[in-house]
């Protein structure tokens, strides 16, 4: 009888499981572990680099405002000081000079900056003025009292219209203005009307003419009322042009606010 359970050939392999992946040897991991370093390491030198510029960038702006402003500073410190009797009176005079060549400074900053448009120094288009009356001071005689308004050239607005001597307002743009004054009188007088008039020169040296002319009466002395002289116009006007306002007399004027102006803009 033939025994077929034994035979002298191996078994076969065993088939692999479904779903199993050999695992890579030890050398293909390195590459991608080195590339991961060295992202890392460059990341943290930007980084550092980064901090290092900011710093010492910081530092340098510091270091200019300190030593562009640091006299300032210190005139200021001793300002405070001189409140407190610590410095001698001509000390405390020379810092407050020097405090108002500071303070010059500082405002013709600002003025350049903020105010070319209202200074007519500016390159926007456009031209008009709105001029406040300034009080004249009192204690002159009258022989040597000018009959034109003064302006407060502070207060008023003033666009590509330039002024010259406190009283007369120059154009820079040619064309067609219109033009307007409002005089307001509290006080009478005996032999002359109360009149205003907007004068017109051709530049500094230019004979002067009379543009507009109102007239407002108080009756008599006895009168305590506010007469206003109103007039305005459109006139056509040329660069270097300048315009006033006359008064008959400027003592007579009143000079509360709002009451005396004068203005014109560029139709």
């Amino acid at each position: 009888m033939i025994n077929t359970y034994q035979t002298s050939m191996p078994p076969p392999p065993i088939p692999p499981r479904l779903g199993s992946v050999s695992a890579p040897g030890p050398g293909h991991s390195k590459p991608l572990l080195r590339f991961l370093i060295g992202m890392i390491v460059l990341q943290m030198v930007l980084l550092l680099g980064g901090f290092t510029y900011l710093y010492h960038t910081d530092n340098k702006y510091h270091k200019e405002l300190d030593s562009k402003y640091l006299d300032d500073m210190i005139i200021l410190k001793r300002l405070e000081e001189c409140e407190k009797d610590i410095q001698s009176v001509l000390d405390c005079k020379k810092l407050v000079e020097k405090y108002k060549s500071i303070l010059a400074k500082v405002v013709h900053f600002v003025e350049g900056k903020t105010s070319a448009k209202l200074t007519g120094d500016g390159p926007s288009y456009g031209a008009m003025a709105r001029m406040i009356v300034k009080q004249p001071v009192s204690g002159s005689p009258p022989s040597k009292r000018s009959k034109y308004l003064e302006w407060n050239i502070g207060h008023s607005v003033r666009k590509n219209v330039q002024y010259y001597m406190s009283s007369w307002l120059k154009v820079l743009q040619p064309g067609d203005y219109n033009i307007y004054s409002q005089v307001a009188f509290s006080k009478w007088h005996p032999k002359t009307p109360l009149a205003s008039r907007v004068k017109l020169r051709k530049g500094e040296t230019g004979e002067e003419k009379d543009l507009m002319t109102a007239y407002c009466s108080l009756g008599d002395q006895d009168h305590t009322d506010v007469c206003t002289a109103f007039q305005g116009g459109v006139f056509s006007l040329e660069p270097d042009d300048q315009l006033s306002v006359w008064v008959t007399d400027p003592s007579l004027v009143n000079y509360e606010e709002g009451t005396t102006t004068f203005g014109l803009y560029k139709l």
